[in-house]
């Protein structure tokens, strides 16, 4: 990976964590906890992020050779994925959870915060389809040990501002209010769809080479 590649994959990961979007998240389901609990679900939450990511990182391209799937079929698929999730980042479909799960979230108990820190506040709330298939894409296409290790650093890196991100949540969602939300969403939601036609775009030409001609 060169410096653009990097700067790419990094700004694509945050563009669909969307850290503010998260921050807010948290400050809904975690209000109802004290702020020792609420510190300590930021640490969950973050270090919960870090597994997923690393895992996909090391794990995912293994899984796929097992599977047969070539990295033209991965990106064509990340690519609709991907432009699909933008597409609702940019027309403000931003909730990252169903109903199911937003119910669910709100009968647990406080003895359980360790659960809700993990489901549904790291995954899906921030950890979703478009995240996952964002990382073992860049894994998969660029697969050495050099690459991988900066592929890790970068999701260490994405772990440490969502951490930083949950650590400030309240004063972030209090700024922002829902029109600030939905302005960075819809900025954020035009990254990830231009994006995600490239990767659309490199896996057609993989998977049918003479278009590319």
């Amino acid at each position: 990976m060169d410096l653009g590649d990097v700067v790419l994959f990094t700004t694509t990961l945050l563009a669909i964590v969307n850290p503010l979007s998260s921050a807010v998240l948290f400050a809904t389901m975690s209000g109802r906890f004290g702020g020792g609990i609420q510190r300590r679900m930021a640490n969950q939450s973050a270090f919960a992020v870090l597994v997923i990511l690393l895992v996909c990182v090391w794990i995912g391209r293994p899984l796929l050779q097992i599977m047969g799937i070539t990295v033209p079929m991965l990106q064509g698929a990340g690519g609709l994925i991907l432009l699909l999730y933008g597409i609702r980042m940019v027309t403000v479909d931003e909730l990252k959870l169903t109903a199911a799960e937003q119910v669910s979230a709100d009968e647990i108990p406080e003895e359980h915060w360790k659960a809700l820190a993990v489901v549904p506040l790291a995954i899906p709330g921030t950890v979703g389809a478009g995240t996952i298939t964002t990382v073992v894409i860049a894994a998969t296409s660029n697969s050495s040990l050099r690459d991988l290790s900066i592929i890790s650093g970068v999701c260490v890196g994405t772990a440490l501002v969502m951490w930083l991100t949950f650590r400030s949540a309240g004063p972030i969602a209090r700024r922002l209010g829902p029109i600030g939300l939905n302005i960075v969403t819809r900025v954020m939601g035009i990254l990830v769809s231009a994006t995600a036609f490239g990767l659309l775009g490199r896996g057609i030409s993989g998977l049918l080479p003479g278009l590319a001609r």
